[in-house]
């Protein structure tokens, strides 16, 4: 029954969505069918089955596979259909749709932002508009990811799929092999500098591999380091002042996170790639793979959680937790990246399918096919298929402090300008006074 279709540009959204939710307001019961006492028409067993729910997300590929893998069950118990667009320009075909007056029924962005605006401007239904859902989500999820969902105090989403920013990954044979002992949520930024130099001492490997290219996005990888660091090293507050505005980008906090990151990418001989310039021209990719090649080049290497698909795909004998594993980012505090679910109807079908999408089984099925970490704390941790995916999901679920991914949140030219502004510091450091003014003047642009 699922019925999806998948774009990178989508220049008929708008006749798509309309049709789709004349389907969902008009098809979930059958005009004079009889509805038995104290059921609602529409609901199963109600005299007939559920609708049409449009969602907008967006997957393709291997990940749209796994989603319709997800929903079958729903389709298969409700009658109901999931139609499904996608693309990953979905910040501007959302926009689009609800400035016409044509908002899909469910959408699965990966960004906050826009969910804030869509929630203060009304166009949004709060989860308590499903009975028992929000109940529910607030009984099953992480405050912190509970507290990101809200606007004003009223609960409008939940988080679906995560990945996690503080993953510090490394090769454990090589650390039993010279006694180097990974780090953890308790250590701080020193002990990584500590830890680094004493790999450096060893004469072994480089300390590091990192790389920051990524065609037309290139530098946003350090982004993840500025973040992180900021995060741990300045918390909550100056976190989410940078991002509202209150606190300007060219504040002595956020500069001193700049030179934390070059304190180890810029540092002579802590990266395998040789200082800025090199960093600069590796792939962010590429740059997973020197800790874990034969014979290794570097002992770490920081990238998401998604660095693990990486590794295993280019070393597909590897055995995660065994050739290759992270350690938290010194501090605990975790950016990080979601998708989010949130409703602009909230009819029986829509209810229904939000109802099963937050829950832990239908959560599992996608977890079990690989590629997605669940934020529901009911999900069966023996559901992932390896010990780093497992420990992936207890770092997500078991944050204290969970924040989302900082040049996500601010998004627009600030994104862009942050992005350059990592490449042009990494090719001179002594610019970073005026690359901060730079970017903290594209904001709002």
């Amino acid at each position: 029954m699922f019925r999806s279709k998948y774009h990178w540009l989508i220049p008929a959204v708008l006749l798509v969505g309309a049709l789709s939710l004349a389907v969902a307001c008009g098809g979930e019961e059958e005009e004079g069918t009889p509805t038995p006492p104290g059921q609602t028409p529409g609901t199963p067993g109600a005299g007939g089955p559920l609708g049409t729910v449009n969602v907008l997300g967006i997957w393709g590929g291997e990940e749209l596979s796994s989603f319709e893998a997800m929903v079958a069950p729903w389709e298969q118990e409700t009658g109901g259909n999931v139609e499904f667009t996608g693309t990953r320009n979905i910040t501007a075909d959302l926009t689009l749709r609800v400035e016409g007056g044509n908002p899909p029924d469910v959408a699965i962005p990966a960004e906050i932002g826009l969910f804030q605006d869509f929630a203060r401007a009304g166009d949004l239904q709060p989860l308590s508009s499903c009975p028992g859902l929000e109940e529910m989500v607030r009984s099953q999820y992480p405050q912190a990811f509970l507290d990101l969902g809200t606007v004003d105090g009223t609960l409008y989403g939940f988080f679906m799929k995560a990945d996690s920013k503080a993953t510090v990954w490394y090769n454990p044979t090589l650390f039993d092999e010279n006694g180097w002992e990974p780090l953890g949520a308790d250590s701080s930024f020193s002990d990584l500098v500590g830890l680094s130099n004493q790999i450096l001492d060893s004469g072994t490997v480089a300390p590091w591999s990192i790389g920051v290219e990524s065609a037309e996005a290139s530098g946003w990888p350090g982004t993840d380091w500025i973040q992180q660091i900021i995060l741990n090293e300045s918390g909550e507050s100056v976190y989410d002042g940078i991002i509202d505005g209150s606190i300007p980008f060219t504040d002595d906090r956020v500069k001193s996170a700049w030179e934390m990151f070059g304190e180890i990418a810029l540092t002579p001989g802590f990266v395998v790639q040789g200082g800025g310039a090199g960093i600069n021209a590796t792939n962010f990719q590429d740059a997973t793979y020197p800790p874990f090649e034969t014979p290794p080049r570097a002992a770490m290497t920081y990238l998401g959680s998604f660095a693990a698909g990486f590794i295993q795909d280019q070393f597909p004998d590897a055995v995660p937790g065994s050739d290759f594993n992270f350690f938290t980012w010194p501090g605990g505090a975790v950016t990080g990246g979601a998708n989010i679910v949130y409703a602009f109807n909230t009819n029986p079908t829509v209810c229904s399918f939000l109802e099963y999408l937050a829950g832990a089984d239908a959560q599992s099925i996608w977890i079990e096919r690989g590629g997605f970490t669940s934020v529901n704390t009911e999900v069966d941790l023996s559901a992932y298929p390896d010990e780093v995916s497992r420990n992936v999901a207890e770092q997500l679920t078991g944050a204290e402090v969970f924040r989302f991914d900082l040049d996500d949140a601010v998004g627009g030219a600030f994104q862009q300008a942050y992005f350059q502004g990592v490449t042009q510091y990494l090719a001179n450091p002594a610019d970073l006074d005026s690359i901060l003014q730079n970017i903290e003047a594209s904001r709002g642009q």
